[in-house]
Order: structure tokens, then C-alpha cells, then sequence
């Protein structure tokens, strides 16, 4: 999917607060998460990456050989490939990571690279996060991928692992109604 600077400011909004119902698109996916501790700090480490790096895709030429790294959170840099000392909650997602899909944690820059607003690699934009209605602990995460069923996301789900989660669910799409009936984490 192609992500026009414009597009990329709108989705850079959206990490920092709940968009409006009505500007929901007509499908959205899900993808459910259980993280340990306290659901609104495993959110705001989420939203940290994503501010950080949204910014450097709407301000920064991907042309270069790499990307500036110094807003992204410590805790994100650690936790992947070649990075320092990653906080225990990005260890224990980076294996769970590694267990999961038997994939090595992604090199930052690589990472990075997938917000290129030129490249259609990425194939979603964040929408928001929410709890689930059955109370259970677990948390939803929202995105739009413009209807499609089947979209890259390996790069989404690097981040929900590397954030702390301890299991993320494949997508499911539905109806935005879903989504506006739940409370934003």
C-alpha cells in the first residue's frame, strides 16, 4: 500500500488519540494481544515507536543509507537486531518473537525501512487499540488495511512482540461498528 506523506500524518494522529468513529473506513482488522503488566503502559511503549517513526517518515529522506534513530524509545532499538541492552519486557518478546515464527528479531534499520512513504511494503496503517469486550485481560489492536485479507504485517507484529506481548492472534477484519464499541487502551 502506498502511503502518502498526507496519509502518514492522519495515521501519526491517530497514535495519539482515538480517531473519530465516522472516519472509520468501511473494514478494519484486529489483532489480539495478551501482555503482561499493565495494559495502558504496554500501549504508550507501542505508540512511542510509532509516533517516533512516523515522524521520520513524513520528515526524512529514506534515500540515505540510515535512517536517524535517536527518537526512537531505547527499549525498541535494544530489542532488535544488533541493539544494546533491551529492557526484560523486550527480551522476552524479541524470543517469543523468534519462537513464534522462527524468523531472527529485525535489524532497526530494515524495520525502519518499511515506513519508506514510497514503498508499498507496508500493507497497514494504525487505527487504534483497544480492550476486549470479554474482559478478559486481552487487548485489540486496530488497523486499516484497506479491506485486504491477506497483507503484509510481519513488520506490525515484530512491534507487538518487541513492546512485551506474550501472544499476538493473526487478523481478523470486521465492520468499524466492532471497533467503535470498544474503549481505547
Amino acid at each position: 500500500m502506498l502511503h502518502e506523506i498526507e496519509d502518514l500524518e492522519i495515521e501519526r494522529s491517530r497514535v495519539a488519540r482515538r480517531p473519530e468513529s465516522d472516519s472509520a473506513p468501511p473494514v478494519l482488522a484486529f489483532f489480539e494481544l495478551t501482555v503482561d503488566g499493565d495494559p495502558a503502559r504496554y500501549a504508550d511503549r507501542l505508540r512511542g515507536v510509532l509516533d517516533a517513526v512516523l515522524e521520520i517518515a513524513v520528515s526524512e529522506s529514506f534515500d540515505d543509507d540510515d535512517l536517524p534513530v535517536d527518537t526512537i524509545p531505547g527499549w525498541f532499538s535494544g530489542a532488535c537486531r544488533g541493539g544494546g541492552s533491551p529492557e526484560p519486557f523486550a527480551v522476552e518478546g524479541r524470543d517469543r518473537y523468534t519462537e513464534r515464527t522462527g524468523s531472527a528479531p529485525w535489524d532497526l534499520q530494515n524495520w525502519l525501512s518499511r515506513f519508506d512513504p514510497e514503498l508499498e511494503i507496508r500493507g497497514w496503517a494504525w487505527w487504534d487499540m483497544t480492550c476486549s469486550p470479554a474482559g478478559d485481560g486481552v487487548l485489540r489492536l486496530w488497523a486499516d488495511t484497506w479491506g485486504e485479507p491477506f497483507f503484509a504485517w510481519e513488520d506490525l507484529r515484530w512491534l507487538a512482540y518487541a513492546a512485551g506481548a506474550r501472544s499476538v492472534a493473526d487478523p481478523v477484519l470486521v465492520k468499524p461498528e466492532v471497533w467503535a464499541g470498544e474503549a481505547s487502551v
